[in-house]
């Protein structure tokens, strides 16, 4: 086993009804996030193996926990969602699938909520801080 990968077998992941597009939409996304324009090079970014990303796209692979943290890093998905698009590549019955599916939906509408929530521009919360200059008090040791 490689690091960054959990390997299954390409017929088992096969009869599983993997939804592959979803997760090669992520490193798509991660992709043009990153500012890359191959494989490779996403590989490089995410800290795997050039194999990795091949595995990843051919269901031979999927990512694991930590290059799931990246991908969600790197392309500002949040990592709720990359993990349930991961785990629903992973899971087996269409129960556990429809858990993982959930888990992503939630994360995105959750992400939605906060984001109309908060207001449109932030303000200082101290008054003084909306001016263009800033002064920094700093200390210096003076030795005699």
């Amino acid at each position: 086993m490689n690091i960054g990968c959990l390997y299954i077998p390409l017929e088992h992941s096969l009869s599983r009804g993997m939804n592959m597009q979803d997760i090669n939409s992520l490193l798509d996304a991660c992709k043009v996030a990153a500012g890359v324009s191959s494989d490779n090079q996403l590989a490089a970014a995410l800290g795997v193996g050039r194999s990795a990303i091949s595995n990843y796209r051919h269901a031979r692979a999927l990512p694991d926990p930590v290059v799931c943290a990246t991908i969600a890093g790197l392309s500002g998905i949040p990592l709720a969602r990359v993990l349930g698009v991961v785990g629903e590549a992973r899971a087996i019955s269409r129960e556990e699938k429809a858990v993982w599916r959930k888990l992503a939906a939630t994360a995105m509408a959750l992400c939605l909520a906060v984001g109309f929530a908060l207001p449109h521009k932030a303000q200082a919360a101290i008054t003084g801080f909306d001016k263009s200059t800033v002064y920094t008090l700093c200390e210096i040791l003076y030795i005699a």
